[in-house]
């Protein structure tokens, strides 16, 4: 599936008014998206046999990128991002610097990773849904048992991502790290 960035940008509404100080360019100007939505790139939502195959081809990519750049593997990077969408290495890689700037400097490279990070992510809530189903339906009459697996469930659900790069592709995973070493 694939969605435009401007595919919610609504037409534009004429509204009537007794008096106003608009010019008509200014009229028309407004009748155009703004130039930021056109920039943005198209959402995929990789589902299926797409994902394990997104992921691969990531992989190759990026270990032609690793090999142009001079990038050592093994140690083998482990990648996520921070709050800001940024993505870093996650262990003591020591090309940790290099690797998060070629992030930095690949804006495509970066937009993949966190599209197979948001489909990894839904494909681990999905898993396991009618099994948490059926828990929950167990438990009628019971609400505290109900939410606590509730809560265990949103937990589960909100494990950071990551993925590990090694020389025969990519390895992605979620939980906590502790501390990871290369």
């Amino acid at each position: 599936m694939l969605i435009s960035a401007t595919s919610y940008v609504s037409s534009p509404q004429t509204l009537a008014t007794s008096a106003s100080t608009r010019t008509a360019p200014a009229a028309a100007e407004a009748e155009t998206p703004s130039p930021l939505l056109q920039e943005l790139p198209p959402l995929q939502l990789l589902q299926g046999k797409d994902l394990p195959q997104a992921t691969a081809d990531f992989a190759d990519d990026l270990g032609r990128l690793f090999r142009a750049a001079g990038v050592s593997v093994p140690p083998e990077p482990v990648l996520t991002t921070d709050y800001a969408g940024k993505v870093v290495v996650a262990n003591d890689h020591p090309d940790k610097a290099r690797i998060e700037q070629m992030f930095d400097d690949e804006p495509e490279m970066r937009n993949r990773f966190a599209e197979l990070s948001g489909a990894h992510s839904l494909q681990r809530a999905v898993e396991g849904y009618d099994q948490f189903a059926a828990s929950y339906a167990s438990l009628q009459g019971n609400p505290a048992a109900q939410a606590a697996l509730v809560r265990d469930r949103i937990a589960h659900n909100k494990a950071q991502f990551f993925m590990n790069i090694g020389a025969d592709g990519a390895e992605p995973f979620f939980g906590g790290l502790g501390r990871v070493s290369a």
